[in-house]
């Protein structure tokens, strides 16, 4: 069983790794529900109604999807959690960034 911290280690990692729009899918998520990355990317937009793929890329990758991304990342994560600002999706608490990724990820049609 994968655990949340595994998930979003994975998450980042495929996330912060540059792919082009035509690439082939890495296989980082290859263990993921397409489907259910999808609901959870849904389900945090519901919350944000008006966000785009590039809003979201901006502010989880201001500086790039390069190597820092991942640091960064958990960083704004522990912050959410810190400050309150978490997604509840069926049992799951996710930080705000967390459900980010998540909707970035729908939004690109990833994985």
């Amino acid at each position: 069983m994968t655990s949340r911290r595994d998930l979003l280690a994975a998450l980042v990692a495929f996330a912060a790794a540059p792919v082009l729009a035509h690439a082939a899918v890495s296989d980082a998520f290859a263990g993921l529900d397409p489907a259910a990355v999808d609901r959870i990317g849904k389900a945090w937009r519901a919350q944000h109604a008006d966000v785009t793929a590039r809003a979201l890329a901006v502010r989880l990758f201001p500086t790039g999807r390069g190597s820092d991304a991942l640091a960064r990342l958990g960083a704004l994560a522990a912050a959410d959690f810190r400050a309150g600002k978490v997604l509840t999706y069926r049992g799951w608490r996710l930080s705000d960034t967390e459900g980010a990724l998540f909707a970035l990820l729908s939004l690109e049609g990833r994985p």
